[in-house]
């Protein structure tokens, strides 16, 4: 699988300290302004990567980039309206699960089949994400979470598995699609909901850091899913969760419950195990 595996964990790292820094601008600002300033700069930011490789510009790879890039906001508007309405510890757990198995049977779907080590450290993956992401704090529907959850880790899966999908040709190019396609759709929002177009400080600060470090993180895992298989892919970049827990713990000080640290573990157990394997 060569350098594919690295870069999905460097895509895991940025991810999580993405999340940490929009976790943090959300205190100050609405979720969906914060997202919505963190992707706008994402967006505009974008042609720097067309320095790392000269892309070609290839019309289905362009649409695939396009459509994974609304997935994934739709993912993202599913999963902030499941924190408003139930606990975060019914919707994360399932968002997370399910961006990881979807890539995974779509490569079963296509007759791709890991090995023994890569497999297993795939289902400890999936397993690990659940554990790092579940807190049982919060109230609201039960089903309401389920429901949310599910349908926001299906967005991101599909996401994921468009990614996958993108020849080796087109480069980082679909990723400059993507991020102004989500910010286009971002930006339509505004029109039917009430919050903030741009978040304010000090909330602007940290939503603008969450965007550079998402930009490069999908940049990451584009390369990454393009010269590797999705699946394992998925499963080590979804280790973002972990990431963005272990950081609230370290710098909001945040008590990590005892199977978040099983959780943290098992993901350094299932990366490693992913590694080896490919």
């Amino acid at each position: 699988m060569g350098v594919a595996i690295p870069l999905a964990i460097s895509a895991a790292v940025l991810l999580g300290v993405s999340d940490f820094f929009a976790a943090r601008a959300a205190r100050a600002a609405p979720a969906v302004t914060v997202t919505r300033t963190a992707v706008g700069l994402s967006a505009v930011l974008s042609p720097l990567l067309l320095l790392v490789a000269e892309p070609q510009w290839i019309a289905g790879d362009l649409a695939i980039g396009g459509l994974s890039g609304l997935c994934m906001t739709i993912g993202l508007v599913l999963l902030y309206r499941g924190y408003a309405v139930a606990r975060m510890g019914v919707v994360a757990p399932l968002s997370s699960a399910l961006l990881a198995v979807v890539p995974i049977a779509w490569d079963g779907a296509n007759g791709e089949r890991p090995g023994v080590l890569t497999g297993a450290g795939m289902g400890l993956g999936a397993l690990a994400v659940v554990l790092t992401s579940y807190t049982p704090s919060g109230r609201g529907s039960f089903s309401a979470g389920v429901t949310l959850g599910l349908a926001s880790g299906v967005a991101f899966g599909v996401s994921f598995t468009m990614m996958g999908e993108v020849s080796s040709a087109a480069g980082l190019a679909p990723v400059i699609v993507q991020r102004w396609v989500a910010a286009g759709f971002l930006a339509l929002l505004a029109l039917v909901r009430r919050e903030p177009f741009v978040a304010s400080p000090p909330a602007r600060s940290r939503a603008l850091a969450a965007g550079v470090l998402g930009l490069v993180a999908i940049g990451a895992l584009q390369t990454a899913l393009q010269r590797g298989t999705s699946g394992p892919v998925a499963v080590a970049s979804s280790q973002f969760a972990t990431v963005a827990v272990v950081a609230s713990v370290l710098f909001n000080h945040e008590r990590m419950r005892w199977w978040q640290a099983v959780g943290v573990a098992t993901t350094a157990v299932a990366v490693a195990l992913i590694a080896i394997g490919g």
